[in-house]
């Protein structure tokens, strides 16, 4: 499943990094979404966090951000 995602910020101060290189078709995005104010669920489906300067949603499901959160802690534990 492919999942997507999008960043709203209140103003151009709040970014610190953008760059894009079409010659290795790479994209880096950096800012600051400042304090948070509110992290949710919208339908189950859509991941928000909003902090003072801006919005990030990524349409990831609870259940598949758990699974790759719990992948990457067995990983940890096996190297430790």
């Amino acid at each position: 499943m492919r999942h997507s995602f999008s960043v709203q910020m209140s103003s151009t101060e709040s970014i610190s990094g953008l760059v894009i290189n079409r010659k290795k078709d790479r994209v880096f995005i950096e800012g600051e979404l400042g304090l948070l104010k509110e992290a949710e669920y919208v339908e189950g489906r859509v991941l928000t966090i909003t902090g003072e300067n801006g919005v990030l949603r990524i349409d990831i499901c609870r259940e598949t951000l758990l699974s790759a959160l719990n992948q990457r802690r067995k990983k940890q534990d096996s190297v430790q």
